[in-house]
């Protein structure tokens, strides 16, 4: 498919895509700012909770609920004011009751609702995990990019990859950078915009296909993901149901990712250059605002002084991954698994890979800075992580909306309805019908 047969035929002569394409874009176009869209849904959600409130609307279910167990308490000898308990083995006999749960829909137009809307909307807030997220990663992501050290590699994979090879490399780089979580978003998405912007290409064009390849492909990889220990949990939860015996590892789901993964890599990759990028047009540099040009592709650094500040990165990045491995890789070691010593499933390591991310790119954004002499002092750190925060702030009110649509108000009333025995599995029990 070649780029005329998206911009040779006049309107009248486009084939189906490429005008469903352009009503899409002509409807995208027309979407109000993000913001504004979750302002409205929060409107909508307090007046939909008011009327579902005066119509009694409620959803009743039956739930499974541990029976309370009674402790022994003793006294050991010698000490008579500190009782000690005797603790059951988990799960061992554990009996069930079946409670039937009411939830009932409280309005937010209430005086109720009102205190509710009132006294929690900075807990929401606060309580988005996203803003964290992006807060933390932005301490070292914000250093590498005002160093330099971003551009600078950029640079160097632009140098080493033709203008074909770079839409690929993006796009696989996108989709293993799952097994960071959301990261791909904060990190890759921008840096794909300055690595198509260097060659002269639509950095819109980048930033669909990092995008793409984030998002769309989140679900796969050619490396093991927190979200692989999820899915085989609950995967083995269900298989269970049928067969007992069943234990699925992780490596259950391995074959597949890595075909799905080399799959969507040139699907994606094929899209964005046969059908993103005609649609974009050409890109004219002169159109760009010169302020975004100079915080994308970072200040303009000597050769010879950006090549030794890559030198300290790599030694800076090298070391500190080396920390990373010390405090993962030996048995009992912090960052693994404190009941199970697993490196992967349920570990600190992978509760912690945003942290890590982080950090990396901090110490690797001020060696560089020191070795680019971009860097002179602590101020100057500083100056560059206030800087990258300062860039969210409009992140920040949207997060802030996303938050508050997100919440709702209900009141639960249970009552038991039948009680339960278990056997010593901790994953089934029998209930009298």
């Amino acid at each position: 498919m070649s780029r005329e047969s998206f911009t040779a035929h006049p309107p009248g002569e486009q084939g189906f895509v490429e005008r469903a394409l352009a009503h899409i874009e002509r409807v995208g176009n027309k979407v109000p700012h993000p913001a504004m869209l979750f302002l409205g849904l929060i409107v909508a959600l307090i007046l939909l909770s008011q009327v579902l409130d005066w119509a009694n609307v409620s959803v009743t279910s039956d739930i499974a609920r541990p029976v309370p167990t009674e402790l022994e308490q003793r006294y050991d000898a010698g000490d008579d004011s500190q009782p000690s308990y005797d603790l059951p083995l988990a799960y061992e006999g554990q009996e069930y009751e079946i409670v039937r749960e009411t939830v009932e829909v409280d309005g937010l137009l209430t005086a109720d609702g009102i205190r509710e809307l009132f006294t929690t909307f900075v807990s929401n807030f606060m309580g988005f995990a996203a803003v964290g997220v992006i807060l933390v990663a932005m301490i070292g992501v914000g250093v590498a990019e005002y160093s330099g050290l971003i551009g600078a590699l950029i640079r160097r994979l632009v140098a080493v990859s033709t203008p074909a090879a770079l839409t690929y490399i993006i796009v696989f780089v996108g989709i293993i950078s799952s097994v960071a979580s959301d990261a791909g978003y904060l990190v890759l998405v921008p840096l794909a915009a300055v690595a198509f912007m260097s060659v002269g290409r639509h950095p819109l064009a980048g930033i669909a296909a990092a995008f793409g390849a984030v998002s769309a492909a989140f679900a796969v990889n050619i490396l093991l993901t927190p979200a692989d220990g999820v899915v085989t949990d609950i995967t083995n939860e269900a298989a269970r149901l049928v067969d007992p015996g069943v234990d699925l590892d992780l490596l259950a789901n391995a074959y597949f990712g890595i075909g799905a993964t080399l799959f969507l890599t040139v699907v994606i990759g094929l899209i964005t250059t046969k059908v993103v990028e005609p649609r974009l047009g050409a890109w004219d540099r002169s159109e760009a605002d010169p302020d975004e040009l100079e915080r994308e592709e970072g200040p303009p650094i000597d050769p010879e002084a950006e090549s030794r500040g890559l030198r300290y990165a790599v030694i800076a990045i090298v070391a500190a991954l080396g920390v990373v491995a010390a405090l993962s890789l030996p048995s009992g070691a912090p960052l693994r698994n404190p009941d199970t010593g697993s490196l992967i499933e349920n570990s600190p390591l992978m509760s912690s890979l945003i942290v890590i991310i982080s950090a990396t790119f901090l110490v690797g954004g001020i060696a560089f800075g020191r070795g680019a002499g971009t860097i002179t002092g602590s101020n100057d750190v500083l100056a560059m992580i206030t800087k990258a925060w300062a860039s969210l702030a409009g992140m920040l009110l949207l997060f802030l909306l996303i938050a508050s649509s997100s919440r709702t108000s209900t009141t639960r009333t249970s009552r038991p309805s039948r009680r339960c025995g278990s056997g010593t599995s901790s994953r089934t029990w029998t209930c009298p019908a």
